[in-house]
């Protein structure tokens, strides 16, 4: 969609000199000008269908998660600069990423802070930012009536996904910032990107996969110190599973992004591939460390901790080695693609060992304003 930009002012004098011409040419030059005022303004349609307008591409946003961030860093190399105000929830990105941004972009810490996706929103806040669009989330505690309060002052409002079914409506929601950023080119380029990827990693799993096969446990915020065990349901990265053709050992928090399964559990599935995500913020939980702060060796003992845990030495995964670790940054909008290629290494090693991951993280880097540095996953 190109986007063109017309004042009001021109837009008036357009208006007022068409009418001082003589009738014919008067209507042809109306016509053009009504085309021109209706190709000004971007109008789009959100992750709820639902239609919306800006006068203008978008110069101060008001968002309501820190991870809707890093999806603008794929989508202009300035693009995180726009943000006007967000809920300041650095733990949904971790520490050591937000300040990766934040020595990008310095002013992200001095932003005003409003509610997150998982708080009731409060219009005086958003409305005190001054933002030209107003990005919530698909899960955000919103009523109607506040969403009509904020439109009814002329702020717009666009709904993304990020969480809910990341497989389906991240790139669609990297598309829609850039289409209301007026950054299209860019963020089609990295959807483009992404769905290419996707398709050639399906492409291969339908190759090999039988049903079913293998089993999978993703132990999420794997901790020694709380109870066993955090997993993805069939939402959110279980829909990834599923494409993956694995059988998730969290398959039975069904409708349910993420939740806790028992350890008899986990036991009872026998788990072919275990897969534990951690980083920074586990350290006071003895969880897996890993991410740009720590080396391998710090990881790797973190890892065989989580394994001594009762019956962990009794999985298979455990038996054949097949065990990996994975910073949970790598779930971050964009960068999941990592995510999604490395766990269809580990599930299927010979059909992807050709895969190179520094490789696929140096792709996605060049992609981002903000590059990841240091290793988030274990061979």
């Amino acid at each position: 969609m190109r986007i063109s930009v017309m004042s009001s002012q021109r837009h008036a004098a357009g208006w007022r000199g068409a009418m001082r011409l003589p009738g014919a040419l008067a209507a042809v030059l109306l016509t053009l000008l009504s085309a021109f005022a209706a190709e000004a303004e971007i109008v789009t349609t959100d992750l709820k269908g639902r239609e919306v307008h800006l006068r203008a591409p978008a110069r101060r946003l008001a968002v309501d998660d820190a991870r809707t961030i890093i999806a603008l860093s794929f989508v202009g190399e300035k693009a995180p600069a726009l943000v006007a105000a967000w809920p300041h929830d650095v733990a949904r990105i971790g520490e050591d990423l937000y300040q990766t941004y934040r020595a990008r972009f310095p002013q992200i810490d001095g932003l005003p802070q409003i509610a997150s996706n998982q708080q009731n929103l409060a219009v005086e806040e958003i409305v005190a930012a001054n933002p030209d669009l107003v990005v919530l989330s698909l899960y955000s505690h919103v009523a109607p009536e506040e969403i009509a309060q904020i439109e009814a002052l002329g702020i717009p409002v666009a709904y993304v996904d990020f969480t809910l079914d990341p497989l389906a409506h991240t790139g669609e929601s990297i598309r829609l910032l850039g289409r209301v950023t007026g950054n299209e080119a860019a963020a089609d380029a990295f959807a483009d990107f992404r769905d290419g990827e996707i398709s050639r990693l399906v492409a291969r799993v339908d190759e090999v996969a039988a049903p079913g096969s293998p089993s999978v446990f993703m132990e999420t915020h794997a901790s020694t110190t709380e109870a066993c065990c955090n997993s993805p349901g069939t939402e959110n990265f279980g829909r990834i599973l599923a494409l993956l053709k694995v059988r998730n050992v969290g398959e039975i928090l069904k409708g349910r992004p993420f939740g806790q399964v028992s350890v008899e559990h986990v036991i009872s599935s026998g788990p072919e591939v275990y897969v534990a995500t951690g980083g920074p913020y586990m350290a006071q939980r003895n969880g897996l460390l890993i991410g740009h702060s720590y080396d391998a060796e710090t990881t790797e003992a973190s890892l065989v901790r989580l394994l001594s845990r009762p019956g962990f030495s009794s999985l298979p995964a455990v038996a054949a080695g097949r065990v990996h670790g994975m910073s949970s940054q790598l779930l971050a909008p964009g960068f999941d693609l990592l995510a999604m290629q490395l766990m269809a290494a580990w599930c299927y090693p010979h059909a992807f060992a050709d895969f190179d991951a520094g490789q696929a993280l140096a792709e996605l880097n060049a992609r981002t304003a903000v590059p990841l540095e240091g290793t988030y996953w274990t061979k």
